[in-house]
């Protein structure tokens, strides 16, 4: 190689790597089309993203919920036995007083 050729060589080279190094801001016009695309794509994703966890929290705060009443039929139902059972106590007490046997 003559001297000249390597002295193109080493400039060509010299301005290759500058250029990487800077970075390059031209883009083709279908890459920044598709850029733009899926840039749309996420920020629907995210809007997408963020109901569905509001959609959880209010199914949780639902859940809570459910599991909140549930319990206190569950209370209501207990007290309202012990009440019942109480009634058939103070039914047989008072028919044992009269003197007639209950029913069993």
């Amino acid at each position: 190689m003559s001297d000249k050729t390597r002295r193109v060589t080493g400039m060509l080279a010299a301005v290759g790597c500058l250029a990487m190094l800077s970075g390059c801001e031209w883009w083709p016009p279908a890459l920044q089309q598709r850029i733009g695309q899926q840039e749309t794509q996420l920020k629907i994703l995210g809007a997408e993203k963020t109901a569905l966890q509001n959609k959880g929290v209010e199914l949780t705060k639902a859940v809570d919920d459910c599991k909140a009443q549930s319990a206190q039929g569950a209370k209501v139902q207990a007290d309202l036995q012990a009440q019942v059972d109480q009634l058939k106590a103070d039914l047989e007490a008072a028919l044992a007083k009269k003197g007639k046997p209950g029913k069993k």
